[in-house]
């Protein structure tokens, strides 16, 4: 890509230093497809994707900083306060809710920020129109992924302690 995207990757970056960042054609989807992909996440997708995620990556949310009652909050297919569900690649684009597109992310600072990031370079495309763009790739799953080493994250544990009390 010959221009540089409105939001340098820096800030980005800082949030997220892990984080791949890929060229990528982005071509605007039909929006009645959106809409129905959309409906479809919301009406069990997302809740199906959080209860697989807690009984296939357990232990690596533990490790994250999540607490045991935090995970019985993924069990029941809700994501803990603070934290959201992402499509790595958008539905605007041809995403799907496939398990492999979605990551469990906090909301704020990192899934502020890959929006801040990457919606300014797709503003004003329209349907069946292709950009390329620079498009924040996190894995699957967790981000950011945890590694074997990783501590648990005081601010995961904040925010899931929150969670339960406002409940």
């Amino acid at each position: 890509m010959d221009q540089q995207s409105p939001l340098a990757e820096r800030p980005l970056q800082s949030i997220l230093p892990a984080l791949p960042i890929v060229d990528f054609a982005y071509r605007r989807r039909d929006k009645e497809e959106k809409a129905a992909l959309r409906a479809e996440f919301h009406w069990g997708g997302r809740q199906s994707f959080l209860k697989a995620l807690v009984h296939r990556q357990g232990d690596d949310l533990r490790r994250a900083g999540f607490t045991e009652q935090s995970l019985a909050c993924l069990a029941r297919g809700r994501a803990p306060r603070g934290f959201q569900v992402h499509h790595i690649r958008p539905l605007d684009d041809g995403g799907t809710n496939d398990y492999a597109n979605l990551v469990l992310i906090r909301a704020h600072p990192e899934h502020e920020a890959i929006h801040r990031y990457l919606d300014p370079q797709i503003q004003n495309l329209v349907v069946g129109e292709t950009r390329m763009v620079r498009l924040p790739q996190p894995a699957a799953g967790i981000c950011p992924s945890p590694s074997p080493e990783a501590q648990p994250k005081p601010l995961a544990m904040a925010l899931a302690a929150r969670h339960l009390r406002q409940r």
